[in-house]
């Protein structure tokens, strides 16, 4: 006697083959019935005998495709006056706002790879092949739930071939939504930088443009996520005229390896490395170069010799990089401070002074998106640095996290220069992309766009904005975008730090926590009160309240962005010894101007990232940062050295009373002394380093607190983190952030968090 169930499937089970791999589970118990993709996720009727459904549903969470995530799986015997004569795969229904998590853009599988090289095979050398487990998602989203009619894809019609291969229960592409091939699919050409069409079949475009790279040329490539800016990585003149043309003097570039034997030969990678390089994200993973390496080190990554290693993700760079065989810089499509490009005419508008050639192709990306950034510590420890291709824009929330919390509708609008978008429009929490520096007007296109397409996809309007306090914040303004008065929706704020921590509690489920937690919240800046600028700040958290309990000793803040450009000032700022020691960093104009600022200023700073800078300034680094974060990475990569021969490690403030605030001033003088005494810059790089652990555990020894949170951009330091796992994890509890950058990339998150838990 057959019975009808059906099974409601929630989680990340669109886009991935989850409904070819149900047909075929189910054809291979001979069930009969449908499967769909729903608003929700996935929906399966199934009409059997109890005894085969039970099996049946029990292989579904076992043998689910490997992209999948089951979040939840849950079936009702329900009355069914249909009798199938089969199994089939239906259309979706997709009138009602989803509730579902939008999958994520995957890296190119092995089985496409060896296609497209086999000149037998009919995708040969087409660099947009795909399956139901790899390719671009969330890139060419333009509405959900994930059918080829709501993306990019709509405007391409499957050939006989491919359509056969759609309709095979049998083949790989069974329902592959992004099934296309050179016949029926997206179409490449090359142009050089006068816009001028070059080569437009594939086995023509891929060797002509490897040997382009070859003879020193840029070629900014389209990628399924946004343009790429490649050249060679082994010759430094060519990474120096990348680095002239795009305006990027010393920050480090990324470098495609065109294979794990690549890999290996030029930077040290162990299985853990390899494994995020190789898995469904393939992020950029920074990595140490080896001493004898092709790459041209100096040029690639002038503070320190790590590298940050990519292998190829996508069809395009599969192709270009068979064709090299060598190491590739390769860097977002942009010029300095704008988002990435993502369309032709953008491209060749905004890139046109810095690549020689340009490959396009008309597929339309709807998402841009730079590629995740990653780093690993020495012990194992992941810290993302930029959450973007491949991760964005879901978050999975603690499975009790989610049971505890009722919400209205929300958007959080970030931090400015880190900026990202978190959203509540159902029972799912979205973390957008990561979009760069509000103040550069094409990125806050993006970002405003963003919101919009946000709105657009899961049919909703917020009931609540969440801001930061700032009142100059360029996300604050979006508020005008919004219409809140007219839309009746309430805007709530919330202190930059405090974010920090509310992101950390949630992603670690500690909102409930019974114990009190200690918040260690460190970057460069956030605004706290109307005469201070707070960054080296620890709270406390129980029972829905925050205390800040103690911070770093204040210190000027002087001219604004121009502090947090160069160190020399945050050294200034906080010198108490003779100034002549110091005069020499100055001009004689700026000495005047500086001192003159820190007699009248009147805005203080606790920032940790400032007092990291005034002690890289001392131990060398006198000259104005390109980008943020460049004397912060400089201190670090001096701290390692002394580290990985297994110097002894003093604490700066041994003995000091910490009990009100953090001596900053103190540490400047140990530092200043023992640069006087001849101390290797390594070695004091290294205690300081130290000390700010063992501030932390004296903090946490006096208030009494077992448990502690680490957010903040300061946090990116590897190095610290393991110091804080070697010194602290055996004696407290320590939490750090493992799907979310630590940086203001989090701040969104956290907003959107501290409103469901504080404001609900």
């Amino acid at each position: 006697m057959n019975s009808t169930f059906k099974i409601r499937i929630s989680g990340r089970v669109q886009g991935v083959g989850f409904r070819p791999f149900i047909y075929n589970l189910a054809t291979q118990y001979k069930i009969k019935g449908t499967v769909t993709n729903t608003t929700f996720g996935v929906e399966i009727t199934a009409q059997t005998s109890a005894e085969v459904f039970r099996n049946f549903y029990d292989n579904i969470s076992l043998q689910a495709p490997s992209s999948s995530k089951i979040e939840a799986i849950t079936f009702t015997e329900v009355s069914e006056q249909i009798h199938f004569k089969d199994f089939q795969i239906v259309a979706t229904n997709s009138g009602n706002p989803i509730n579902a998590p939008l999958t994520p853009d995957f890296a190119i599988c092995s089985d496409c790879k060896t296609e497209i090289l086999d000149k037998n095979n009919r995708r040969f050398y087409y660099p947009f092949t795909t399956c139901t487990t790899c390719g671009p998602r969330y890139a060419i989203t333009e509405n959900f739930p994930f059918e080829r009619e709501n993306t990019s894809l709509h405007h391409f019609n499957m050939c006989p071939e491919c359509q056969k291969e759609y309709n095979n229960p049998k083949d790989k592409r069974f329902y592959s939504q992004t099934n296309t091939c050179s016949v029926c699919g997206i179409q490449v050409w090359v142009t050089n930088a006068n816009g001028e069409k070059l080569y437009e079949t594939n086995p023509e475009i891929f060797p002509f443009l490897a040997n382009q790279l070859k003879s020193g040329s840029i070629i900014a490539l389209k990628n399924t996520s946004g343009y790429l800016l490649l050249c060679d990585a082994t010759k430094a003149e060519v990474v120096q005229k990348l680095r002239l043309r795009k305006q990027r003097p010393v920050k480090p570039l990324a470098v495609l390896f065109p294979s794990e034997e690549s890999l290996h030969k030029n930077v040290s990678v162990d299985d853990f490395a390899l494994n995020e390089l190789q898995s469904t994200v393939s992020p950029i993973v920074i990595l140490p170069s080896k001493a004898k390496s092709d790459v041209a080190i100096n040029e690639v990554s002038p503070i320190n010799r790590t590298i940050g290693a990519l292998l190829p993700y996508s069809g395009l760079l599969h192709l270009l990089c068979h064709e090299t065989q060598i190491p590739l810089v390769a860097t977002s499509g942009n010029v300095h401070g704008s988002p990435i490009c993502s369309s032709e005419k953008e491209a060749e508008e905004k890139l046109k002074n810095i690549a020689d050639f340009f490959l396009h192709h008309d597929l339309h990306i709807e998402h841009p998106q730079d590629d995740s950034v990653v780093r690993l510590t020495k012990k194992k420890r992941k810290i993302i640095l930029r959450r973007a291709r491949g991760l964005a824009p879901n978050f999975s929330l603690p499975s009790a996290y989610k049971e505890q919390i009722q919400s209205k509708k929300i958007v959080a609008l970030g931090a400015d220069l880190k900026s990202s978008i978190a959203i509540f429009p159902n029972t799912y929490l979205y973390a957008s992309e990561y979009f760069g520096n509000l103040s550069d007007y094409d990125t806050a296109l993006r970002f405003q766009k963003t919101i919009q397409d946000y709105f657009s996809i899961f049919k909703f309007q917020p009931e609540v904005v969440v801001k930061d306090k700032h009142p100059l914040y360029e996300s604050g303004r979006m508020l005008e975008e919004l219409q809140i008065d007219k839309n009746n929706i309430k805007v709530e704020e919330v202190q930059h730090h405090i974010a920090h921590f509310s992101a950390i509690l949630t992603e670690h489920n500690l909102w409930q926590s019974q114990n009190k937690v200690l918040g260690i919240i460190w970057d460069g800046i956030g605004f706290g009160t109307e005469h201070e600028i707070w960054g080296g700040e620890f709270f406390e958290y129980q029972k829905k309240e925050f205390k800040r309990i103690q911070h770093f000793e204040n210190f000027n803040w002087i001219l604004g962005d121009k502090m947090s450009k160069n160190p020399k000032i945050s050294l200034l700022s906080l010198w108490n010894g003779n100034p002549d020691e110091i005069r020499h960093l100055f001009s004689a104009n700026e000495w005047i101007l500086f001192e003159k600022q820190k007699e009248q200023n009147t805005l203080q700073t606790s920032s940790v990232g400032r007092l990291i800078d005034a002690v890289a300034c001392l131990l060398g680094f006198t000259y104005e940062m390109t980008f943020e974060g460049e004397a912060a990475i400089y201190l670090e990569s001096l701290a390692q050295k002394a580290y990985d021969i297994q110097t002894a490690k003093i604490d700066y403030l041994e003995g000091e009373d910490l009990t009100e605030t953090i001596l900053s001033f103190k540490i400047i003088e140990k530092v200043v002394s023992d640069s006087k005494q001849n101390i290797s810059k390594e070695e004091i790089a290294l205690n300081f380093h130290f000390t700010l652990v063992k501030v932390i555990e004296k903090v946490a020894n006096f208030h009494s607190f077992k448990e502690i949170a680490y957010s903040g951009g300061v946090f990116q330091n590897a190095l610290l983190v393991d110091l804080i796992e070697e010194e602290l994890a055996v004696k407290f509890n320590c939490y750090f952030h493992e799907n979310l950058s630590p940086n203001d990339e989090n701040i969104a998150f956290g907003q959107l968090n501290y409103s469901v838990n504080i404001n609900s």
